[in-house]
């Protein structure tokens, strides 16, 4: 946990340097916007796909390409928005099968009321 808090304050000196660097309030306020989202989206992604394991290390890998599609928009002003939409896609995955086969644990929770 403690790397999350480090990674975060980083990716935050960064974007203060590129703001003294660049002076583009825009562009800094855009890279923070950015940054919470992906920290979000990976903590709310994390939390919910955990239970399918391939799911969650699909979605540690896109969290990875999302944090790498902002450290590129730092350097290089090129927003990916690819990059950065991509951890949505195991969320997705995961609510589309949930729908599509459900969870599997209401019928475990249940199961005791009927024999009793």
């Amino acid at each position: 946990m403690w790397r999350l808090i480090l990674l975060f304050l980083i990716s935050l000196a960064l974007i203060a340097l590129n703001y003294q660097k660049e002076k583009r309030f825009q562009k800094s306020f855009f890279a923070f916007v950015t940054l919470i989202y992906i920290f979000a989206i990976g903590y709310s992604g994390a939390i919910l796909t955990r239970a399918v394991a391939p799911l969650f290390f699909a979605h540690i890998l896109t969290l990875i390409v999302g944090y790498v599609g902002f450290i590129l928009y730092l350097w290089r002003d090129r927003v990916l928005w690819y990059f950065l939409f991509l951890p949505i896609l195991p969320i997705a995955i995961y609510i589309l099968l949930n729908y599509l086969d459900g969870s599997r644990y209401e019928t475990l929770n249940n199961s005791s009321l009927y024999f009793t």
